[in-house]
């Protein structure tokens, strides 16, 4: 991996797509043509209210991966999972995505989840939580086995998508 970085207004049109568009945690309404928009607007407040929130991995300066997250009162969505809802206590990992196939399995994801953790350790705060997926690799938060495999612990288990918690 060449880099990661904070996600902000100089690098956000770096953001992948479809990652740039997606909205699915942040809110319960339906999709539409605004959302690019809405996104940086969401990164924006967010920031303004919790600090960093989102970074993109580069490979040959080429975007390739991101991971977006904050306290669960910016996610409303995360509400309706079966496994859920996220604790207050912990920041919600909404999104920790390698956008190419042929990326995947290759470290990148991990070295995206360790940056994550590391900030947010010296940040201070308690714990991660994230709805990982047991049997698929295509999914915003990442398979179930890349948290196992790093110390992350199944709080709740109702269906697909276990609630899976890391303390800090």
């Amino acid at each position: 991996m060449s880099k990661i970085e904070k996600v902000d207004a100089t690098n956000f049109e770096d953001v992948p797509d479809p990652c740039k568009c997606c909205l699915y945690r942040q809110t319960s309404g339906p999709f539409n043509q605004e959302m690019k928009r809405e996104k940086q607007e969401w990164f924006n407040k967010v920031a303004k209210e919790f600090g960093n929130c989102g970074s993109v991995a580069y490979c040959n300066s080429r975007p390739i991966g991101f991971v977006q997250y904050a306290p669960t009162r910016f996610f409303p969505r995360a509400k309706e999972y079966a496994s859920g809802p996220p604790n207050e206590d912990a920041i919600f990992l909404a999104c920790l995505y390698i956008i190419s196939k042929e990326a995947r399995g290759k470290g990148f994801g991990t070295a995206m989840l360790e940056n994550l953790l590391s900030e947010l350790k010296k940040r201070t705060f308690k714990a991660v939580e994230t709805f990982a997926r047991k049997n698929s690799e295509n999914n915003p938060s990442g398979p179930l086995k890349l948290y196992l495999k790093h110390d992350f612990k199944i709080e709740n288990d109702k269906d697909d998508f276990p609630l899976v918690r890391f303390e800090l």
